[in-house]
């Protein structure tokens, strides 16, 4: 299981965690619900017990690269596409189609 894998798990174990907990406090009474904050702060404590650690925030290894410039990568590819469909047109028979240059088709 990759790492990104275990925390979506992660995640969606500790959500099905607080809406257990969420839908057993409403089914009490209104007047015998706990405060908020009491309620998040048990909860949190169970996470606790279940081995989360706050942590300084981390971009995680699974994640995409941040956005680069890519056009170099880009003009080679229309440069390979360029000759690509120079070569095939100088070999056409159909003379109506014209040929493709550097600037595209004719």
């Amino acid at each position: 299981m990759t790492a990104a894998e275990v925390l979506r798990r992660a995640i969606s174990d500790a959500a099905r965690a607080l809406a257990h907990r969420m839908y057993e406090r409403d089914q009490l009474p209104e007047d015998e619900r706990p405060d908020p904050y009491a309620f998040a702060l048990d909860y949190l404590n169970a996470q606790v017990g279940h081995g989360w650690r706050p942590t300084n925030a981390q971009k995680n290894s699974w994640t995409s690269a941040p956005p680069r410039d890519h056009t170099e990568t880009y003009n080679r590819g229309a440069a390979l596409a360029r000759r690509l469909l120079n070569r095939e047109s100088a070999t056409d028979d159909d003379t109506d189609k014209g040929s493709y240059h550097d600037a595209g088709p004719v």
